[in-house]
């Protein structure tokens, strides 16, 4: 199963098809996946988790135009996209849960709200495993890391992954200890992502 997870930037333009996903190496705009040069058959899930992928502009144009319809278009046969500026932290647990869901062969739709419900029902004690866990994960990283000599590509790879754990515990350490035993419980974090395509 071929998966993409845009986790980039997002620009939606006064022109639905200038809309566009900034990508670390360029861009892919709405009008580009329309088109019949971007086909993508064997593309099984997109995962859109950037802000508003969703969204459309339905004052502009009669046609609700998304780039979740654009993916769709070109041939992706589902696309997770959200309506509404999401919190990091919030969708990468919420990506992680869809994803454990799909892997027991769960339907999308399926997958999705089971990890709605998850993320929802989250509480501190959850919070803080998932902690401990990035911490040791962080911990190995930078063992990995420091394994290789500074500049080459495995020392490169090692430290983008350490950095990344380094981040996500940063945005766990309020959340574990919030005054709120369900921090992730309000429908801001959990209700913006929607699931098209097929089943």
């Amino acid at each position: 199963m071929k998966l993409l997870w845009v986790l980039f930037g997002l620009e939606i333009c006064l022109s639905p098809v200038n809309s566009q996903l900034k990508l670390a190496d360029g861009n892919i705009t709405l009008g580009q996946l329309m088109t019949p040069g971007w086909r993508l058959p064997n593309l099984s899930d997109v995962f859109l988790s950037c802000c508003e992928t969703g969204l459309g502009v339905p004052e502009i144009t009669n046609d609700i135009l998304t780039l979740s319809t654009g993916f769709l278009c070109a041939g992706a046969r589902s696309v997770v996209s959200t309506l509404w500026s999401v919190d990091d932290l919030a969708t990468a647990l919420f990506s992680i849960f869809y994803y454990q869901h799909r892997q027991q062969d769960k339907s999308r739709p399926e997958s999705l709200q089971q990890a709605q419900i998850k993320l929802r029902e989250l509480n501190k004690d959850d919070i803080k495993k998932i902690s401990s866990q990035t911490l040791v994960a962080w911990k190995e990283t930078k063992s990995k890391r420091d394994q290789y000599q500074p500049g080459s590509s495995d020392y490169v790879e090692w430290n983008r992954k350490h950095q990344i754990y380094g981040v996500v515990i940063g945005q766990l350490n309020p959340h574990k200890n919030s005054l709120d035993e369900y921090p992730f419980s309000h429908h801001r974090y959990w209700a913006a992502f929607t699931c098209q395509g097929l089943r």
